[in-house]
Parts: structure tokens; sequence; C-alpha cells
């Protein structure tokens, strides 16, 4: 399949440092994110790899999938939703979902266009695209 997806956006919702639900539009041609140190620039990033299923939590810079979840929103709950398109009629949405039950027990749930799938049928997709969590 030749056909090239582009990213975009990104729905961020209660992820790292994004407490309140936040929308990252990826516009065509070229888009940057800037702003000061700390403002949350590679959660950005973090948040698409975590969506992707990079499956080591400290590549995203914490200790545990839990860890992730934004401390300052008495939520249990983080979810992040990506989007692609080929600016024609093709597009694909995966979103992953973590949930905290109590201090030893967490899940992580992955959607793909609004239906519940396995990190294996997410990354199979995408990989038809050349998208992985790692390139």
């Amino acid at each position: 399949m030749d056909n090239k997806l582009r990213l975009k956006e990104v729905e961020i919702d209660n992820f790292k440092s994004f407490g309140k639900r936040t929308m990252v539009p990826f516009l065509p041609g070229f888009t940057t994110v800037s702003g000061p140190n700390g403002s949350g620039k590679s959660n950005i990033v973090d948040s698409v790899l975590f969506a992707l299923g990079l499956s080591t939590s400290r590549t995203m810079r914490a200790e545990r999938l839990p860890d992730l979840i934004n401390n300052l929103s008495g939520r249990k709950d983080a979810s992040v939703t990506i989007r692609f398109t080929d600016d024609k009629e093709l597009e694909i949405e995966v979103t992953r979902k973590i949930k905290v039950k109590d201090q030893a027990n967490y899940s992580s749930t992955y959607y793909m266009d609004g239906r519940v799938v396995t990190l294996g049928e997410v990354h199979d997709r995408l990989s038809k695209f050349n998208i992985s969590p790692h390139g």
C-alpha cells in the first residue's frame, strides 16, 4: 500500500502535564510546537508514543505506566487519541486509555476507530503505512 498518512491531531486527556482535555492539531505542511521549558512540549511526543503502544514507561520518562496520569487532577485515568489522515477519504483513529484500579493494579486498553483492539492489531494496521512507535 503506497498511501501516505500524516498525523492530523492528538487529543490528550489527563496525561502527564495535561490535566484537562487538550487538542493539538497538526495542520498540513510544517507544524511547530514551541513554549518555555516545562510547558509540556515533550509530553506531546510522549503522548503519541503512549497511544502507539510503546511498551516501556521509562522511554516516556516515567517509572511506571500509572505515573503517566496527571497527579494533580485527582482522577485515576488518562487517555490519548491520535488521528491520522491521508487528506482524502481515509482516517484512522487510535486511542489508548489507562485506568488505575488500586496501588498495584491498572489496565491499559486500546481502541481503533472506536472499537476495542489488541496492541498487535494497532501495530498490524499502522505498519501498512510504515508507522510504528519506534520510528
